[in-house]
């Protein structure tokens, strides 16, 4: 493609006068009338120099008298000298800092497994008095029993058993309520999500309730049996299981429901425990974590409430866990999923993956737990790769595949070569047409992917823009149909002077009118909730001053039985809210992909304009590059120019990238916070105020540690940081400098040879053509005479 591209370019480049050069193209060109140099979208204006002629003699004589007037000047002097200069001082800066980075650096940082708390694998002292995890060289997974039990613990706390416990008490015989006061009744009901209040955005789907003290026994003892594996482990992923879904649905969200952990082998599993002498493994029972807002409800109903409640929780909620010698961790973060065996990706990699055990595969099916396997190893290998350390890390330990690819890619390079001389035409239109679409496409995955949700797919995603969409559209076309002038859509703090139209929910749900007889909504009416612009199905957020919980915003009772109450958003916002936070972690992250696709539409616009208004040019480039492909079939070794060049820039990447390990791998002992925070908010930040852990770039990450929350001002804090793989400082823009420098060098001699090259071939006599040392001459003249200014760019 070079090779092609400078053919035209080195009879202008290397030329001593530029406008005989072009009437020698002219003349030597096959190309049509049609094909002349056009303007955009229009002819340019004739240049007086076109008029001139010049005899097929003259040109091959080389001008009148024997002149050389036309191709590579004879007579030459250096240019530039002094940038050779630099670009040496250069070079001694870049062995200086490389030396600097050689004495301070780890490369091993960028390449090692880190567990859930940033610890790295085989590394024996870790960040802020980290785990000694010497000689536990894999990076595999265990159950997070928090959150794979958090959604029981809620649908026992949240059933009417429970609340009846809490807030209510019995009457046969009497027992009274376990909270005493309205305050903490209310509390819980918030927490629950029970009654509007802005912790929620509607109610609580939790698989069904349960109504008595049996039914907790029941349902939530036989669905913690299946988790903690005292049944077969194939129950814990059948639908038709006491856990349902729950179990399959996973796998999507498979970094919620594990934790990384370091592993002398990826054999530790569940077999590791079940079985075992009491003394082989440890036990862990659940304990909700201080900063739950549902712990002091907890507390409460295990130590007072119905004896068969507690004797629920005191049996039913202790874990097998590896012991310390296969797992260096607290019991918590060392429990075995059951029916989860584990495999390392490649060997000596240090990755360990799913695959399921023969129990399961003979209870569900082996396409079903391939299916599984698949979805969660995609998920954890999306969180894995995060960084452009850890990239750094994995091209220093794939050196070979490297050079590989380099062999291979200069291969299909030289047979596309090959092809462009039959199909250049082809080729350029296709390529035309590519790039356009890659824009158009690229744009758009780009704008679905900066707001997708955190726990949800882009379906889900588009789903919500979808309905903002279609609200929008909806009223707009009602408003132009009945000729009325557009409501208000204004939305200030939690929406209580709200007065738009909305009357879908977020999701989608078809708002009921407020106090429709018979339904959820009937005691909320004007005169039950005066000044609250209730009206119609209207989205609202309707309150009195003397209640304690109200909701975050505006919403609505849906029509939907399986949804009661549920947020809105205003008629005219298409973006979703996200309540758990984005999919992609990095708000910077996500404000460069949203003006990425907005840059990639408008680049595809321009793009596609352009490609009208130079449909002319783009023939006559077509036409040039069969001309090039003549050039490369009588001088065939200028093909060993691409290959020489090829290799250097391998050799100097492979050195460059080495060099570059020891300085990324510097991170700052302070880089990141060592204290506590008490929301992940606080942690990580919000979507406009950056976190304590990540307010620099790169970022630091955030973990929590739930085992050893902190009291600070008397509020649990259990969130932490941990540093990046990598930080940047002067020392590497100093060498990314330098390494930037000699790839643009290696280019520039590449292009100025072979535009030398082809300038020589073509102001040399037909009958000469091929036999001319034209690769020799150039070679000469760009490292004699004009290597400075190459350098200089």
């Amino acid at each position: 493609l070079k090779l092609s591209r400078l053919s035209a370019i080195g009879t202008i480049a290397c030329s001593r006068a530029q406008r005989p050069t072009h009437l020698a193209l002219r003349a030597a060109s096959t190309a049509p009338p049609s094909l002349e140099v056009m303007g955009c979208c229009g002819s340019v204006e004739k240049d007086p120099e076109e008029d001139k002629k010049v005899s097929r003699d003259e040109l091959q004589r080389g001008g009148e008298g024997g002149d050389p007037q036309f191709g590579p000047a004879p007579n030459r002097g250096c240019t530039d000298a002094w940038c050779l200069l630099v670009l040496l001082a250069a070079w001694g800066m870049y062995l200086v800092v490389t030396f600097m980075g050689m004495v301070d650096g780890n490369p091993q940082k960028l390449i090692a497994p880190r567990d859930y708390q940033g610890a790295y694998c085989d590394v024996e002292t870790n960040w802020n008095n980290g785990p000694d995890l010497k000689g536990f060289t894999k990076l595999s997974f265990t159950m997070n029993a928090t959150s794979s039990t958090d959604l029981l613990v809620k649908q026992m706390m949240c059933s009417s058993a429970v609340q009846q416990a809490l807030t209510e008490g019995y009457t046969s015989p009497y027992v009274a309520p376990i909270l005493q006061t309205q305050a903490e009744k209310d509390d819980y009901l918030c927490e629950c999500c029970k009654i509007p209040c802005a912790k929620c955005s509607g109610s609580l789907a939790l698989g069904g309730d349960i109504t008595s003290p049996e039914g907790i026994k029941n349902v939530i003892g036989d669905k913690l049996a299946d988790i903690r594996g005292a049944t077969n482990p194939a129950n814990l992923f059948d639908p038709a299981g006491a856990n349902g879904n729950v179990f399959q649905d996973m796998w999507s969200e498979a970094t919620k429901y594990f934790n990384q952990v370091c592993v002398k082998d990826c054999n530790a599993n569940f077999a590791s425990v079940n079985g075992s002498t009491p003394g082989a493994y440890r036990s862990w029972t659940y304990n909700m974590s201080a900063d739950n807002g549902l712990k002091p409800f907890f507390d409460a109903i295990k130590a007072d409430g119905p004896a068969t409640i507690k004797t629920t929780i005191a049996d039913s909620f202790t874990f097998k866990a590896l012991p310390p010698e296969l797992c260096p961790y607290p019991a918590s973060k060392c429990i075995p999923l059951p029916g989860l065996e584990f495999e390392e990706i490649v060997e000596n990699s240090g990755y360990c993956t799913f695959k399921m055990g023969a129990d399961v595969v003979n209870g569900i099916g082996q396409g079903l737990a391939d299916a599984f396997v698949g979805l969660g190893g995609d998920a954890l290998a999306d969180n894995m790769v995060e960084t452009f350390g850890k990239w750094v890390g994995g091209f220093v330990r794939s050196i070979d595949t490297f050079i590989c690819v380099c062999v291979v890619a200069f291969i299909v390079g030289f047979i596309y070569m090959v092809l462009l001389r039959l199909l250049v035409g082809v080729c350029v239109w296709t390529s035309v047409f590519l790039v356009w679409a890659v824009l158009l496409l690229g744009g758009g995955l780009c704008y679905a992917r900066s707001y997708q949700c955190q726990g949800t797919g882009l379906f889900e995603t588009a789903q919500q823009m979808g309905v903002g969409v279609f609200s929008t559209a909806a009223v707009a076309a009602t408003n132009l149909v009945n000729q009325e002038a557009a409501r208000s859509e204004a939305l200030t703090g939690d929406g209580g002077n709200y007065t738009g139209v909305q009357e879908w929910s977020k999701n989608g749900n078809r708002c009921i009118e407020w106090g429709a007889t018979g339904t959820a909504a009937a005691a909320y009416t004007l005169q039950n909730y005066p000044g609250t612009h209730i009206e119609k199905n209207y989205c609202r957020n309707p309150y009195t001053p003397e209640q304690r919980y109200k909701a975050k915003t505006i919403w609505c009772f849906t029509s939907n039985p399986e949804v009661t109450w549920e947020e809105c958003q205003p008629v005219g916002v298409i973006q979703p809210v996200c309540d758990h936070g984005y999919d992609i972690k990095s708000s910077e992250l996500r404000v460069i992909l949203e003006i990425g696709a907005y840059v990639l539409w408008v680049l595809a616009g321009i793009y596609l304009i352009l490609v009208v208004c130079f449909t002319n040019r783009i023939r006559l480039a077509v036409a040039v590059n069969k001309v090039a492909s003549v050039f490369v079939g009588q001088t065939p070794t200028i093909l060993l120019l691409p290959a020489i060049q090829a290799l250097i820039a391998a050799i100097w990447i492979l050195v460059w990238a080495l060099s570059a390990a020891f300085l990324l791998s510097q991170v700052p002992d302070d880089y990141t916070p060592k204290v506590a925070y008490h929301t992940y908010a606080e942690a990580y930040g919000t979507e406009t105020v950056p976190g304590k852990c990540n307010d620099r770039w790169p970022q630091g990450q955030v973990w929590k540690d739930e085992d050893n929350c902190e009291l600070i001002n008397g509020t649990a804090a259990c969130w932490k940081c941990f540093p990046p793989r990598y930080a940047f400082d002067y020392r590497f823009a100093a060498s990314f400098f330098v390494f930037l420098w000699n790839n643009a060098l290696n280019v520039a001699i590449g292009q100025c040879v072979i535009a030398g090259a082809v300038s020589v071939w073509f102001f040399t006599v037909n009958r000469n053509k091929g036999s001319k040392g034209a690769i020799k001459q150039s070679l000469w003249n760009v490292f004699r005479y004009h290597l400075g200014s190459l350098a200089f760019g």
